[in-house]
């Protein structure tokens, strides 16, 4: 094995434990991804992750900044080509293509978004709740889908809002929660009542977005692993979301 690949194999298992320790949902899901997408999410899950924890990791918002600024400044030479910087996120990132074309403005504006909660973690609606994930959350499922999905991305960005509302809602704005679990509930029910059926690729692509019903239905935050392996085995078998 040559030492390009040593490394790549190196980073694979850095990002694989970073996802397992931070996202059992997307740990969960990497195991009903195609062989040829493990890599590509392992590093699309572990830059999300990095994302989500920066405002919790800095005591005033210019500090959560500069680490936004880091990350975007990675994101942008990795387009350019330049030599990656010695991070095993970015370097996964480069390797396997996560961020290249189309999806380079896809994952700057996961970044951006982030940004919100540096300054205001409260949120006023269900309207500005549904805004922050839209630019924090939704696009996950974009960068999952890549550049050879077939499925509409519409109806992905549809099921992604809804399982983002009822997955986050408890824990970024629980007054709301309640309103935001029968917001998922209809978007996700009108988003999976057309005849799209995904192809198997694209279902575990998308296999987290399979558990908006049983986020609505464990409000309380209890854990439910088992659950989560059948409803994302049974979405992947079926196409169904």
């Amino acid at each position: 094995m040559d030492n390009h690949a040593k490394a790549t194999l190196e980073e694979l298992d850095y990002c694989l434990r970073a996802v397992a320790e931070g996202d059992e949902d997307l740990s969960l899901a990497l195991n009903y991804a195609i062989e040829a997408d493990r890599a590509r999410l392992a590093a699309l899950y572990a830059f999300q992750i990095e994302l989500r924890r920066i405002p919790a990791l800095v005591s005033e918002p210019p500090l959560g900044e500069i680490r936004l600024q880091w990350w975007r400044e990675a994101i942008d030479e990795i387009a350019a080509g330049a030599p990656g910087r010695a991070h095993p996120v970015v370097s996964l990132l480069a390797a396997s293509g996560a961020v290249g074309g189309e999806m380079r403005d896809v994952a700057e504006g996961l970044i951006d978004a982030r940004a919100r909660l540096l300054y205001e973690p409260r949120f006023a609606s269900l309207d500005d709740l549904r805004e922050f994930l839209r630019g924090a959350e939704t696009p996950l499922a974009r960068l999952a889908l890549g550049a050879v999905a077939t499925c509409p991305a519409t109806v992905a960005a549809s099921l992604a809002e809804a399982c983002a509302l009822a997955r986050f809602a408890p824990q970024l704005a629980p007054a709301l929660a309640s309103e935001a679990a029968t917001a998922a509930t209809h978007l996700r029910a009108q988003a999976a009542s057309g005849t799209i059926r995904f192809s198997p690729a694209d279902a575990g692509r998308l296999a987290p977005l399979s558990l908006t019903r049983g986020y609505v239905a464990r409000a309380d935050g209890r854990r439910w692993p088992v659950m989560k392996r059948l409803a994302m085995f049974w979405a992947v078998l079926t196409g169904r979301f």
